[in-house]
């Protein structure tokens, strides 16, 4: 009767392994980018006498005339700048400690020479993701390797469901709060529209109350003009 065998798993991971409460870097990327828009750049020096309802007196204070869009820009600008150097630092910890290059040609010559003590030394060296599904791969392989029961064609599909199983176990790590930094840049150039689309409403207030009441006194000039030259 066949015995079954399950899947080792993957050595223990070590190293950087990611953020997984990410939420909590947008919460400081947000009080870090409203700080910003509030404290730095509406700074009363910024604008002219002092004061944040004036005319802006430089580049600074005519960006904080934006609005709270600018301060929402600065929390998605703040927060894919993080979540880059977090993965930046994740992804590295995962491709190990060792050349990739290198360490495929070592194990190969190991396993090739029966030498799997020197195979899984090398996985304990390399560590990463690679290090830890080769590792889960040698030992499934020498866990059927030694079954007389299976045929050569189970051996192999067992190997590769090891191996499988093993990079599935490992996938969460490298692409934990993509869909954040792939959500994060689809709303920066929407929220970049809507700030636009607020800054033209406001303009075309300005236009109106203010200038408005200009048009309405030329054109009651040029009708009294017209009346007395007839």
């Amino acid at each position: 009767m066949a015995t079954t065998t399950k899947a080792a798993a993957p050595a223990k991971k070590s190293g950087f392994q990611g953020v997984k409460a990410a939420w909590i870097i947008l919460v400081i990327c947000a009080l870090a980018g409203y700080g910003v828009w509030y404290f730095v750049m509406g700074n009363p020096d910024n604008f002219v006498g002092g004061d944040r309802s004036g005319h802006p007196a430089n580049l600074l204070g005519t960006v904080y005339k934006g609005g709270f869009v600018v301060g929402l820009i600065l929390t998605l600008l703040f927060t894919v700048i993080c979540l880059g150097i977090e993965r930046f630092f994740a992804i590295k910890t995962a491709s190990g400690k060792m050349n990739l290059a290198k360490f495929t040609a070592d194990v190969k010559a190991a396993i090739k020479a029966q030498d799997f003590a020197k195979a899984k030394d090398l996985c304990n060296k390399m560590q990463g993701t690679v290090g830890n599904v080769v590792m889960a791969s040698i030992n499934m392989y020498q866990t059927v390797e030694t079954d007389d029961t299976l045929k050569k064609a189970a051996k192999i599909a067992k190997i590769q469901q090891a191996h499988e199983e093993a990079t599935q176990l490992e996938m969460p790590t490298l692409q934990m709060n993509m869909p954040m930094v792939a959500t994060i840049v689809s709303l920066g150039t929407l929220t970049a529209l809507f700030g636009t689309v607020l800054g033209m409403i406001g303009s075309f207030q300005a236009l109106s109350a203010g200038g408005g009441a200009d048009l309405r006194s030329r054109r009651d000039r040029f009708h009294y003009l017209s009346y007395l030259r007839f």
